[in-house]
Protein backbone atom coordinates (compact mmCIF):
# COMPACT_ATOMS: atom_id res chain seq x y z
CA UNK A 1 0.00 0.00 0.00
CA UNK A 2 2.56 2.18 1.16
CA UNK A 3 4.59 1.30 -2.59
CA UNK A 4 1.77 2.11 -4.65
CA UNK A 5 1.18 5.66 -2.31
CA UNK A 6 4.45 6.50 -3.45
CA UNK A 7 4.26 5.77 -7.51
CA UNK A 8 1.12 8.02 -7.02
CA UNK A 9 2.57 10.95 -5.52
CA UNK A 10 5.57 10.23 -8.05
CA UNK A 11 3.24 10.62 -11.59
CA UNK A 12 1.59 13.67 -9.43
CA UNK A 13 4.39 15.62 -8.59
CA UNK A 14 7.00 14.75 -10.63
CA UNK A 15 5.42 16.51 -13.95
CA UNK A 16 4.58 19.56 -12.37
CA UNK A 17 8.40 20.14 -10.92
CA UNK A 18 9.16 19.24 -14.37
CA UNK A 19 7.38 21.54 -15.85
CA UNK A 20 8.63 24.59 -13.52
CA UNK A 21 12.23 23.45 -14.32
CA UNK A 22 11.39 24.06 -18.16
CA UNK A 23 10.15 26.97 -18.22
CA UNK A 24 12.66 28.27 -15.01
CA UNK A 25 15.16 26.79 -17.24
CA UNK A 26 13.82 29.02 -20.46
CA UNK A 27 14.03 31.96 -18.43
CA UNK A 28 17.13 31.56 -17.58
CA UNK A 29 18.28 30.40 -20.64
CA UNK A 30 16.76 33.61 -22.93
CA UNK A 31 16.55 36.49 -20.51
CA UNK A 32 19.59 38.20 -21.48
CA UNK A 33 18.14 38.07 -24.98
CA UNK A 34 14.76 39.65 -23.71
CA UNK A 35 16.58 42.21 -21.81
CA UNK A 36 18.71 43.33 -25.05
CA UNK A 37 15.83 43.56 -27.35
CA UNK A 38 13.95 45.72 -24.58
CA UNK A 39 16.83 47.90 -24.98
CA UNK A 40 16.87 47.59 -28.38
CA UNK A 41 13.30 48.47 -29.26
CA UNK A 42 11.21 48.99 -26.16
CA UNK A 43 9.22 45.69 -25.81
CA UNK A 44 9.42 44.64 -22.42
CA UNK A 45 11.58 42.03 -21.17
CA UNK A 46 8.98 40.30 -19.65
CA UNK A 47 6.04 40.19 -22.09
CA UNK A 48 8.82 38.83 -24.57
CA UNK A 49 9.54 35.96 -22.21
CA UNK A 50 6.18 35.24 -21.65
CA UNK A 51 5.17 35.03 -24.80
CA UNK A 52 7.81 32.72 -25.77
CA UNK A 53 6.97 30.93 -22.74
CA UNK A 54 3.63 30.33 -23.74
CA UNK A 55 3.81 30.34 -27.76
CA UNK A 56 6.66 27.86 -27.83
CA UNK A 57 5.62 25.83 -24.78
CA UNK A 58 8.86 26.84 -22.88
CA UNK A 59 10.55 25.79 -26.12
CA UNK A 60 9.40 22.63 -26.65
CA UNK A 61 7.03 23.10 -29.63
CA UNK A 62 8.18 21.52 -32.28
CA UNK A 63 7.66 25.33 -34.00
CA UNK A 64 11.00 26.45 -31.63
CA UNK A 65 12.63 22.76 -31.85
CA UNK A 66 12.72 22.70 -35.86
CA UNK A 67 12.50 25.95 -37.06
CA UNK A 68 14.03 28.25 -33.71
CA UNK A 69 10.59 30.07 -33.65
CA UNK A 70 9.56 30.72 -30.19
CA UNK A 71 6.41 32.95 -31.02
CA UNK A 72 4.54 31.31 -33.73
CA UNK A 73 5.14 34.21 -36.27
CA UNK A 74 3.74 32.80 -39.86
CA UNK A 75 5.60 33.95 -43.14
CA UNK A 76 3.15 36.92 -44.55
CA UNK A 77 4.00 38.03 -47.87
CA UNK A 78 7.18 39.51 -47.28
CA UNK A 79 8.78 36.98 -45.87
CA UNK A 80 12.24 35.86 -47.55
CA UNK A 81 13.57 33.54 -45.27
CA UNK A 82 13.11 29.67 -44.44
CA UNK A 83 9.85 28.38 -44.01
CA UNK A 84 8.02 25.20 -42.40
CA UNK A 85 4.33 24.13 -42.43
CA UNK A 86 2.05 23.34 -39.41
CA UNK A 87 -1.19 23.71 -38.66
CA UNK A 88 -2.86 26.50 -36.68
CA UNK A 89 -5.45 28.46 -37.38
CA UNK A 90 -5.79 26.65 -40.75
CA UNK A 91 -4.43 23.32 -41.74
CA UNK A 92 -0.77 23.80 -43.73
CA UNK A 93 -0.21 27.15 -42.27
CA UNK A 94 3.38 28.72 -43.38
CA UNK A 95 6.04 29.59 -40.29
CA UNK A 96 8.91 31.31 -40.46
CA UNK A 97 12.57 29.36 -39.94
CA UNK A 98 15.67 31.03 -38.30
CA UNK A 99 19.11 30.14 -37.70
CA UNK A 100 18.88 30.18 -34.13
CA UNK A 101 16.73 31.60 -31.18
CA UNK A 102 18.17 34.95 -30.86
CA UNK A 103 17.18 35.66 -34.68
CA UNK A 104 13.54 34.50 -33.47
CA UNK A 105 13.32 37.00 -30.45
CA UNK A 106 14.93 40.06 -32.81
CA UNK A 107 12.21 39.23 -35.21
CA UNK A 108 9.80 39.07 -32.81
CA UNK A 109 10.52 42.71 -31.58
CA UNK A 110 10.88 44.43 -35.34
CA UNK A 111 7.28 42.73 -35.99
CA UNK A 112 5.93 44.32 -32.96
CA UNK A 113 8.20 47.50 -33.06
CA UNK A 114 7.64 47.96 -36.72
CA UNK A 115 3.53 47.17 -37.34
CA UNK A 116 1.46 50.41 -36.97
CA UNK A 117 -1.20 48.04 -35.38
CA UNK A 118 0.88 47.93 -32.15
CA UNK A 119 2.03 51.44 -32.28
CA UNK A 120 -0.13 52.71 -29.31
CA UNK A 121 1.54 50.25 -26.85
CA UNK A 122 4.97 52.21 -27.06
CA UNK A 123 3.55 54.57 -25.99
CA UNK A 124 3.13 52.58 -22.55
CA UNK A 125 5.77 52.54 -19.62
CA UNK A 126 8.08 49.86 -20.61
CA UNK A 127 7.05 48.44 -17.22
CA UNK A 128 3.49 48.07 -17.52
CA UNK A 129 3.41 45.14 -18.61
CA UNK A 130 -0.52 44.54 -17.71
CA UNK A 131 -1.22 47.31 -20.27
CA UNK A 132 1.05 45.66 -22.96
CA UNK A 133 -0.48 42.08 -22.04
CA UNK A 134 -4.01 43.94 -22.64
CA UNK A 135 -3.20 45.68 -25.91
CA UNK A 136 -1.50 42.74 -27.20
CA UNK A 137 -4.88 41.12 -27.48
CA UNK A 138 -6.53 43.78 -28.09
CA UNK A 139 -4.91 44.84 -31.38
CA UNK A 140 -5.17 41.05 -32.36
CA UNK A 141 -2.04 39.11 -31.65
CA UNK A 142 -3.79 36.30 -30.54
CA UNK A 143 -7.48 35.26 -31.08
CA UNK A 144 -7.62 33.57 -27.58
CA UNK A 145 -10.08 35.55 -25.47
CA UNK A 146 -7.82 34.49 -22.31
CA UNK A 147 -4.46 35.39 -23.87
CA UNK A 148 -3.74 38.76 -21.91
CA UNK A 149 -4.93 37.06 -18.94
CA UNK A 150 -2.12 33.75 -19.68
CA UNK A 151 0.49 36.31 -20.30
CA UNK A 152 -0.23 38.00 -17.02
CA UNK A 153 -0.31 34.86 -15.41
CA UNK A 154 3.19 33.94 -16.80
CA UNK A 155 4.79 37.04 -15.32
CA UNK A 156 3.64 36.76 -11.83
CA UNK A 157 4.01 33.59 -11.16
CA UNK A 158 7.81 33.62 -12.33
CA UNK A 159 8.57 37.57 -11.58
CA UNK A 160 9.35 38.79 -15.12
CA UNK A 161 8.96 41.95 -14.45
CA UNK A 162 12.16 41.97 -12.65
CA UNK A 163 13.53 42.25 -16.25
CA UNK A 164 11.97 45.00 -17.46
CA UNK A 165 14.08 47.28 -15.21
CA UNK A 166 17.26 45.70 -16.85
CA UNK A 167 18.83 45.32 -13.79
CA UNK A 168 18.22 41.35 -12.93
CA UNK A 169 20.18 39.82 -15.77
CA UNK A 170 22.93 36.88 -14.71
CA UNK A 171 25.86 37.68 -15.98
CA UNK A 172 26.70 34.14 -16.53
CA UNK A 173 23.81 34.54 -19.32
CA UNK A 174 25.27 35.33 -22.61
CA UNK A 175 23.28 35.87 -26.55
CA UNK A 176 24.86 36.04 -29.60
CA UNK A 177 22.63 39.16 -30.35
CA UNK A 178 25.25 41.26 -29.04
CA UNK A 179 28.31 39.13 -29.73
CA UNK A 180 26.58 39.60 -33.53
CA UNK A 181 26.24 43.43 -33.17
CA UNK A 182 29.80 44.87 -30.41
CA UNK A 183 32.65 44.63 -32.63
CA UNK A 184 34.95 45.17 -30.27
CA UNK A 185 37.82 43.79 -28.47
CA UNK A 186 36.39 42.23 -24.75
CA UNK A 187 37.79 44.21 -22.08
CA UNK A 188 37.40 43.57 -17.94
CA UNK A 189 34.54 45.87 -18.01
CA UNK A 190 32.71 43.70 -21.14
CA UNK A 191 33.03 40.90 -19.06
CA UNK A 192 32.09 42.30 -15.67
CA UNK A 193 30.06 45.93 -16.99
CA UNK A 194 29.99 48.58 -14.74
CA UNK A 195 26.26 49.88 -14.89
CA UNK A 196 25.23 53.15 -13.87
CA UNK A 197 21.08 53.16 -12.79
CA UNK A 198 18.85 56.64 -13.59
CA UNK A 199 15.64 57.78 -11.70
CA UNK A 200 13.36 55.00 -13.72
CA UNK A 201 15.16 52.13 -12.72
CA UNK A 202 16.68 51.58 -16.59
CA UNK A 203 20.23 51.56 -17.19
CA UNK A 204 22.78 51.57 -19.52
CA UNK A 205 25.67 49.72 -19.37
CA UNK A 206 29.32 49.94 -20.23
CA UNK A 207 29.10 47.24 -22.28
CA UNK A 208 26.33 49.18 -24.70
CA UNK A 209 28.08 52.00 -25.38
CA UNK A 210 31.77 54.21 -25.12
CA UNK A 211 32.27 57.69 -23.71
CA UNK A 212 33.61 60.54 -25.37
CA UNK A 213 33.97 64.19 -25.45
CA UNK A 214 34.32 66.59 -29.11
CA UNK A 215 34.27 70.52 -28.83
CA UNK A 216 33.67 70.26 -25.06
CA UNK A 217 30.53 68.10 -25.34
CA UNK A 218 29.85 65.03 -24.10
CA UNK A 219 28.63 62.01 -26.32
CA UNK A 220 28.21 58.58 -26.27
CA UNK A 221 28.79 56.22 -28.95
CA UNK A 222 26.51 52.73 -28.84
CA UNK A 223 27.59 49.28 -29.73
CA UNK A 224 24.48 48.08 -31.36
CA UNK A 225 21.14 49.97 -32.53
CA UNK A 226 19.06 51.47 -30.54
CA UNK A 227 15.54 52.79 -30.29
CA UNK A 228 15.63 56.66 -29.30
CA UNK A 229 12.78 56.71 -27.22
CA UNK A 230 14.62 53.53 -25.04
CA UNK A 231 17.94 55.39 -25.27
CA UNK A 232 16.18 58.65 -23.67
CA UNK A 233 14.57 56.12 -21.21
CA UNK A 234 18.09 54.58 -20.28
CA UNK A 235 19.50 58.24 -19.63
CA UNK A 236 17.16 59.89 -17.82
CA UNK A 237 16.37 62.47 -20.42
CA UNK A 238 13.46 63.80 -22.70
CA UNK A 239 13.41 61.91 -26.53
CA UNK A 240 13.11 65.93 -27.71
CA UNK A 241 16.41 66.51 -26.56
CA UNK A 242 18.63 63.90 -27.65
CA UNK A 243 16.83 64.55 -31.12
CA UNK A 244 17.58 68.23 -30.59
CA UNK A 245 21.12 68.03 -29.90
CA UNK A 246 21.64 65.44 -32.60
CA UNK A 247 19.94 66.91 -35.45
CA UNK A 248 18.06 63.55 -36.09
CA UNK A 249 14.44 63.12 -37.82
CA UNK A 250 11.41 61.66 -35.96
CA UNK A 251 11.69 57.53 -35.47
CA UNK A 252 15.11 57.55 -35.84
CA UNK A 253 16.76 54.44 -34.87
CA UNK A 254 20.38 55.38 -33.62
CA UNK A 255 23.14 52.83 -35.40
CA UNK A 256 26.24 51.09 -33.73
CA UNK A 257 29.32 53.35 -33.93
CA UNK A 258 27.15 56.56 -34.20
CA UNK A 259 27.75 59.70 -32.06
CA UNK A 260 24.90 60.80 -30.20
CA UNK A 261 25.90 64.18 -28.10
CA UNK A 262 24.03 64.45 -24.74
CA UNK A 263 24.26 67.96 -24.65
CA UNK A 264 23.91 70.98 -27.07
CA UNK A 265 26.86 71.31 -29.63
CA UNK A 266 28.84 74.73 -29.36
CA UNK A 267 28.57 77.62 -31.69
CA UNK A 268 31.81 76.96 -33.68
CA UNK A 269 34.14 74.56 -33.98
CA UNK A 270 37.61 74.17 -31.80
CA UNK A 271 39.81 76.84 -32.45
CA UNK A 272 42.55 74.20 -34.61
CA UNK A 273 39.33 73.70 -36.96
CA UNK A 274 38.87 76.59 -38.99
CA UNK A 275 37.81 74.94 -42.52
CA UNK A 276 36.38 71.56 -43.40
CA UNK A 277 36.94 70.20 -47.13
CA UNK A 278 33.57 68.52 -48.27
CA UNK A 279 34.17 64.94 -48.83
CA UNK A 280 31.81 62.54 -51.08
CA UNK A 281 28.51 62.08 -49.89
CA UNK A 282 28.88 64.36 -46.41
CA UNK A 283 26.16 66.10 -45.69
CA UNK A 284 26.12 69.94 -43.39
CA UNK A 285 24.71 67.19 -40.86
CA UNK A 286 27.52 64.79 -40.83
CA UNK A 287 30.07 68.00 -40.68
CA UNK A 288 27.85 69.36 -37.53
CA UNK A 289 28.15 65.98 -36.30
CA UNK A 290 31.80 65.84 -36.75
CA UNK A 291 33.16 68.77 -35.53
CA UNK A 292 30.38 69.32 -32.63
CA UNK A 293 29.13 72.59 -33.98
CA UNK A 294 25.55 73.68 -34.17
CA UNK A 295 23.95 73.12 -37.18
CA UNK A 296 22.59 76.13 -37.80
CA UNK A 297 25.23 77.83 -36.71
CA UNK A 298 27.31 76.69 -39.66
CA UNK A 299 24.62 77.72 -42.22
CA UNK A 300 24.87 81.11 -40.62
CA UNK A 301 28.79 81.37 -40.92
CA UNK A 302 28.97 80.22 -44.75
CA UNK A 303 25.69 82.45 -45.65
CA UNK A 304 23.88 79.43 -46.86
CA UNK A 305 20.36 78.60 -46.84
CA UNK A 306 19.14 75.92 -44.49
CA UNK A 307 18.64 72.76 -46.12
CA UNK A 308 21.69 73.44 -49.19
CA UNK A 309 24.18 70.23 -48.76
CA UNK A 310 27.66 71.14 -49.84
CA UNK A 311 29.37 70.12 -52.98
CA UNK A 312 32.17 67.88 -52.94
CA UNK A 313 35.75 69.74 -52.48
CA UNK A 314 33.95 72.68 -51.16
CA UNK A 315 35.50 74.38 -47.81
CA UNK A 316 32.79 74.90 -45.35
CA UNK A 317 33.85 77.33 -42.52
CA UNK A 318 34.26 76.25 -39.08
CA UNK A 319 34.60 79.14 -36.94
Amino acid sequence: MRSLLMIVIMFVFVPLCFSQSVQEEYIRKYCQIAVEEMGRTGVPASITLAQGILESGSGTSQLSIKGNNHFGIKCHSDWTGGKMYSDDDAKNECFRMYHNASESFRDHSDFLRNNQRYASLFKLDVRDYRGWATGLKKAGYATSPTYATRLIEIIEKYNLAQYDSGTFVPVSVTSDVIAEAVNTEETAADKNPTRYYTSNGFELSMSEYSLGTNNNTDYIVLKYPMDIQVLSRKLGMAPWELYKYNDLPKKYTISAGEIIYLKPKRGKAEKKYSVHEVQRGETMRDISQKYAVKINKLYKMNGWEQGVQPVEGSKVRLR
